[in-house]
C-alpha cells in the first residue's frame, strides 16, 4: 500500500493510528480455560473506527481466520539485530500502550496520508487488489528492495529492476488470479489483474495535490517532528 499506492516508506505513525495490540492466549486443555504465551502473544488488531469516523483502511476479506496459526511456528534470522532479544516474559495481561494511537501534536500531519487512503478506498481500491499488484510485480512486500514499488518504472536501472523481482518470467494473469484466490475472499478473475493500477503505471490514482500550499504524499513525513518506521520504536509495544 505506501510503497505502491501512497508512493511513500512504511510509516510508524500511520501504523500507529490504524493498528492497536491484542493479547492473545493459547488453549489450555479444558473448556473455556485460555493460557498465556511466551511466544506470539501480541497481535496486530486493525482498529474498527466509530460511528463518525469509519474505518479508515481498505477492504480486506482474508479466506480464512488465524485459528490455530500458532500450532505452526517458523523461525525468522535475526539479521543485523533487528529484532528485540527473547527474554522469556510471560505477559498475562495486555498493557495499556498497546491501544495507544498517535499523540495530538502529530495527528495532523497523518491528514494529507487518510485523505489520500480515503481517496483510494472511495474510488474502489481494496487488499484484492493490492495483492493482484504485488504478484504482477513479481515483488516479495517485505524483502529489502533497492526501489519502491512506485519507482519500478521504465528508464531505471535495469540492475536494481531484476534485484526487486522474484523472478524473470512474469506470471499469467490466470497465475495471479490463482494466487489472489488462494488469500483474499471473493471470486477474483483473470481480466481484474491489474484492474486498479499502482504506480507508475497508466491509470494510477493521482494523490499529489496541485495546490501550492500543500505538500506531495511521498514529502509530508519529512516535515520536523516526523519519523520513519525505526527498531527502536518498538520499545512503544513494551516488550
Amino acid at each position: 500500500m505506501c510503497k505502491g499506492y501512497l508512493g511513500m516508506m512504511p510509516h510508524w505513525d500511520l501504523w500507529l493510528h490504524l493498528y492497536r495490540g491484542g493479547l492473545f492466549h493459547a488453549p489450555g486443555g479444558a473448556t473455556g480455560v485460555r493460557k498465556s504465551v511466551r511466544a506470539g502473544c501480541l497481535n496486530l488488531v486493525q482498529k474498527t473506527g466509530k460511528a463518525k469516523e469509519p474505518r479508515e483502511y481498505i477492504p480486506v476479506g482474508l479466506t480464512s481466520n488465524h485459528a490455530q496459526w500458532d500450532s505452526q511456528w517458523f523461525y525468522l534470522r535475526n539479521d543485523d539485530d533487528l529484532f528485540l532479544d527473547y527474554t522469556g516474559r510471560l505477559i498475562s495481561k495486555r498493557p495499556d500502550n498497546w491501544n495507544y494511537g498517535v499523540v495530538k501534536t502529530l495527528q495532523s500531519r497523518l491528514r494529507p496520508i487518510l485523505d489520500a487512503l480515503k481517496k483510494l478506498r472511495e474510488e474502489g481500491l481494496t487488499a484484492t487488489f493490492v495483492l493482484s499488484a504485488i504478484h504482477h510485480r513479481r515483488v516479495l512486500p517485505w524483502m529489502s528492495r533497492p526501489l519502491r514499488m512506485d519507482e519500478m518504472r521504465p528508464g531505471v536501472s535495469s540492475r536494481d529492476l531484476e534485484a526487486c523481482r522474484m523472478s524473470n518470467e512474469a506470471p499469467t494473469d490466470e497465475e495471479v488470479a490463482a494466487r489472489v484466490r488462494a488469500t483474499v475472499a471473493g471470486d477474483f478473475q483473470p481480466e481484474h489483474v491489474n484492474g486498479f493500477p499502482m504506480k507508475p503505471d497508466k491509470g494510477s490514482i493521482d494523490l499529489v495535490s496541485s495546490s501550492p500550499c500543500c505538500y506531495s504524499i511521498s514529502n509530508i513525513f519529512n516535515l520536523p517532528g516526523a519519523h520513519a518506521y525505526s527498531h527502536r520504536d518498538r520499545s512503544t509495544l513494551g516488550l
